[in-house]
């Protein structure tokens, strides 16, 4: 909740025509804070030693290919933890579509350095002023397993979100199955496209 609000006063700082839209992450359509629970995710991620995302290519290249391709999340931050484990490495992606590794320290401090990334949610609710942050985690030679502890944080399901200014309300629930349902067909394009390419270069 304090991450979110110290998001939120941010913008309002800059841009009060967004208390409207941003109001559920303040406080809820009853007046009260609606980050759920039952909707947010507690979970924990590792990424072991391996190289089976390493595919031999042609004589003796080497294509390294993500332990997680590049996606944004769903909901309205993801907030991330890492250990020191050093065989796996998240990337963002810059304005200008390169991925940077997200450098942290090789041993997680007394004070812990958090990871915020902005999901999808949030990103519509600020009107795309806070774009969501597209990521993925790629492998790296290491020695040592990585973990990583992910809050995905969410709404209430019936909290209800105003995503533009023509005042039509839709509510949590309805607006993440539509956005999972517009990202798996994005998904299952790009696996066709990516099919059709590859029976073109074999012709």
């Amino acid at each position: 909740n304090a991450i979110v609000q110290c998001i939120c006063d941010g913008l309002f700082s800059k841009h009060e025509d967004l208390r409207s839209s941003l109001k559920p992450l303040v406080s809820g359509t009853n007046g009260e804070n609606s980050l759920a629970y039952n909707t947010s995710i507690l979970t924990l991620l590792g990424y072991q030693i391996g190289s089976r995302h390493k595919k031999k290519h042609h004589k003796k290249q080497k294509k390294v290919h993500p332990m997680v391709a590049s996606h944004t999340d769903v909901g309205v931050i993801t907030v991330l933890l890492y250990d020191g484990g050093d065989c796996a490495v998240l990337q963002r992606q810059t304005s200008d579509k390169k991925f940077q590794d997200v450098i942290l320290p090789p041993m997680v401090p007394e004070d812990p350095i958090f990871v915020v990334n902005i999901a999808d949610c949030l990103s519509a609710l600020s009107r795309q002023r806070l774009p969501s942050t597209v990521h993925r985690v790629m492998p790296r030679d290491g020695t040592t397993p990585r973990n990583c502890l992910a809050l995905f944080v969410g709404l209430a399901p019936e909290e209800s979100l105003l995503l533009d200014n023509s005042g039509n309300a839709v509510s949590y629930e309805t607006w993440r199955k539509n956005r999972i349902m517009d990202s798996q067909s994005v998904l299952k394009q790009n696996r066709s496209t990516k099919k059709d390419s590859n029976t073109k270069a074999r012709a």
